[in-house]
Parts: C-alpha cells; structure tokens; sequence
C-alpha cells in the first residue's frame, strides 16, 4: 500500500470513530453563572449541548399536549388580566396561548417545535410523541444569545404546570 493511500486510510478510520461518537448527543441540563449578567444578582444560564451531529439546532424544551398549553394559556390570560373575561371563543386560547405565557413568564423565547425521538422517552405522554417526533415548547434554542437565556424561576414554573422535566432535543425541521 502506498504511504497516500494508508495515510488516508488511518484519516478514514479516525473520521468514522469521530462521527459515531458525536452522535451522542447530551440531553442533560447543566446551569452555570452568566459572564454577562451586569446586576448584582446572579444570573444562571443553560450550558449548550455540543452540535447534534446531523447539524440542527438544539432545543431545551418539555414535551407537550397541545391541551396542556392551552390551560397554561388560561392561567396566564387570568393572571394578566384578572378583570377581564377570558372570551367564550376556544379559538383565542389556542391563537394565544404561547403570546400569553410568554408574557406572564417574561421570557424571551417561547414556540412550539418537532424534536427528534430517542432513548430518554421516560415520563413523556404519548400524545406528545408521532411518527419519530416529540412536540415541544420550546424556551430557548443553542442559536440563541445568552441574554435570552430562560430563568430557573421561569423554567420550573413550566415545570410544575407540566410536571415534567425540561431537556435538550434535537430539532426536526418541518419544510
């Protein structure tokens, strides 16, 4: 074998161990203070998981029915406006829901995404998973500046309403 064709060979072999060990990709949460954070509170915020392998972004998110989305839609609507009655149209709650929370909690990110499924489907209702995807609300994405970081005060609210853990999944896009 010539010295071109082994050295590519030894550059093959450690591109393909490089490639299956990027696709354990961490769904841990881990928090650690903000450098940027200029108050004298401390700020914590999301440690990035490492690129999915497949490239998409990272999401940290909760698993969710639809419906759970739209009672936590209900309770921020009558927190915001504890006068005012909520209108008889279910459409409105639906429309609203995430513009609603997103507002009580103050955060800056607050949508609705398709994750990839995995391994760590424990404690996740069946409704939330189809055809390989889990839907999601999502409170921040690995693109995102730090500054729009979600809270741990806003991130365990979610967590009580939902009663289930919040995580990191990869994204699948829908074209």
């Amino acid at each position: 074998m010539t010295s071109t064709a082994s050295q590519l060979e030894r550059s093959l072999r450690k591109l393909q161990i490089s490639e299956s060990d990027s696709q354990k990709t961490s769904t841990a949460v881990q928090w650690v203070p903000s450098k940027y954070y200029s108050s004298g509170a401390s700020q914590c915020v999301l440690v990035r998981p490492p690129r999915a392998a497949c490239g998409n972004r990272q999401l940290f998110g909760f698993p969710l029915i639809k419906s759970e989305l739209w009672d936590m839609g209900t309770f921020a609507f009558k927190k915001i406006w504890p006068d005012r009655t909520l209108p008889d149209d279910h459409f409105f709650i639906v429309m609203n829901s995430l513009t609603l929370l997103r507002a009580y909690l103050g955060l800056r990110v607050c949508t609705m995404a398709f994750g990839k499924v995995d391994e760590g489907l424990d404690n996740i209702p069946s409704e939330c998973v189809s055809l390989g995807e889990v839907l999601l609300l999502i409170l921040w994405r690995d693109t995102e500046p730090e500054a729009s970081c979600p809270t741990l005060s806003q991130v365990h609210f979610v967590e009580a309403k939902l009663k289930r853990s919040p995580r990191w999944w990869v994204e699948v896009p829908h074209l």
